[in-house]
């Protein structure tokens, strides 16, 4: 039934970057592995500027820069 009316009313998911398209979903259709491959794209493609991720993990008094797979963002150790 949710997909039936996926179909009538799909959309279009898009991820632009300097008014360029990254990467798009049509929702028509779309099954699960679509979505997280839309995610996946996604973060792909926030990680590429790590700069302003750690300074905005600085702000907050973390950081990106560990070794640790399974966390985003730690506590920055130099501030423990």
């Amino acid at each position: 039934m949710c997909s039936e009316t996926n179909k009538k009313t799909g959309n279009i998911i898009e991820l632009k970057i300097n008014n360029a398209t990254v990467c798009y979903l049509r929702t028509d259709g779309s099954v699960a592995a679509d979505y997280l491959s839309f995610i996946a794209k996604t973060i792909e493609v926030l990680m590429l500027d790590r700069n302003s991720l750690e300074l905005e993990a600085n702000a907050f008094g973390k950081t990106i820069q560990h070794g640790y797979s399974a966390f985003s963002t730690i506590k920055d150790p130099k501030g423990l």
